[in-house]
């Protein structure tokens, strides 16, 4: 017996959440990211909820496998050369999504807070632009991850 997966925004926020990973899970991420639009309407406080919640299923089964004491770190290479790669040179969604997940991942919520603060403090389109990259980049990695976990492949 199958079930459908939601395609609007439900009641309870964690259930939106699954609901739109469930869509990436199944190779339809088109069908997730209407259902993160009330995220960003209600605001940075629910937004920046929506990208913690990300960033946290991308590292949830990765902090298992941290020895105690360790923590994640950031290694950046250029896709184009192979060559390691500079952080400032990726796009600025890309680099918040990057940045943020390292710090949830490694419990520094008040940096990961600082750098969301610091992408939409501008309040102008090119803030919003990255961070509607920066949530489909924390939601492609997450999904990912998800994936990984499961063994499935979408």
């Amino acid at each position: 017996m199958g079930h459908d997966i939601p395609t609007t925004p439900q009641d309870d926020e964690a259930e939106t959440i699954m609901a739109a990973l469930a869509h990436g899970m199944t190779g339809h991420p088109e069908k997730a990211i209407p259902l993160f639009q009330p995220f960003l309407l209600a605001g940075p406080a629910k937004a920046v909820g929506l990208c913690a919640s990300l960033a946290e299923m991308s590292a949830m089964q990765a902090r298992k496998t941290l020895p105690k004491g360790g923590t994640f770190g950031l290694l950046v290479f250029n896709a184009d050369t192979g060559e390691r790669g500079d952080i400032s040179e990726a796009p600025a969604g890309v680099r918040f999504a990057m940045q943020f997940s390292t710090a949830w991942g490694n419990g520094d919520k008040d940096t990961a807070y600082a750098l969301f603060r610091a992408l939409i403090d501008p309040g102008d389109e090119e803030g919003a632009r990255a961070l509607a990259d920066g949530i489909r980049c924390l939601f492609d990695m997450a999904v990912l991850s998800l994936n990984e976990m499961t063994g499935r492949t979408a």
